[in-house]
């Protein structure tokens, strides 16, 4: 299964003070069952705004715990949902739509 962490939660997930929702979410996207997407703007939100998010995705990501997503197909996406959308963050939800991510860590 894929899911997806909000940049706003990055350090929750990825930081060296783990809420404790953030360490099982952490501890479950590094074992074997789980899988974090990313893609477009969540991906440079998370590089930008978690250097521990950055180590991880070069170390796990290359051990297939993480997939992205096209950053183009993900900013189509983006701009055909984002007059529908009440939330701020459509590019999550374009995201979610594309890989089928049906799990998402936020506030």
């Amino acid at each position: 299964m894929c899911a997806i962490v909000d940049a706003n939660v990055a350090n929750e997930v990825f930081g060296p003070s783990q809420s404790p929702a953030g360490e099982k979410f952490y501890d479950w996207i590094n074992a074997a069952t789980g899988r974090l997407v990313v893609g477009g703007k969540l991906l440079e939100e998370l590089k930008e705004g978690s250097p521990t998010f950055r180590e991880w995705a070069s170390t796990l990501g290359e051990a297939g715990r993480m997939r992205t997503v096209n950053a183009d197909q993900v900013n189509a996406k983006t701009e055909e949902i984002k007059s529908k959308c009440v939330s701020d963050d459509s590019h999550i939800i374009a995201l979610a739509q594309i890989s089928g991510a049906r799990l998402l860590f936020t506030k």
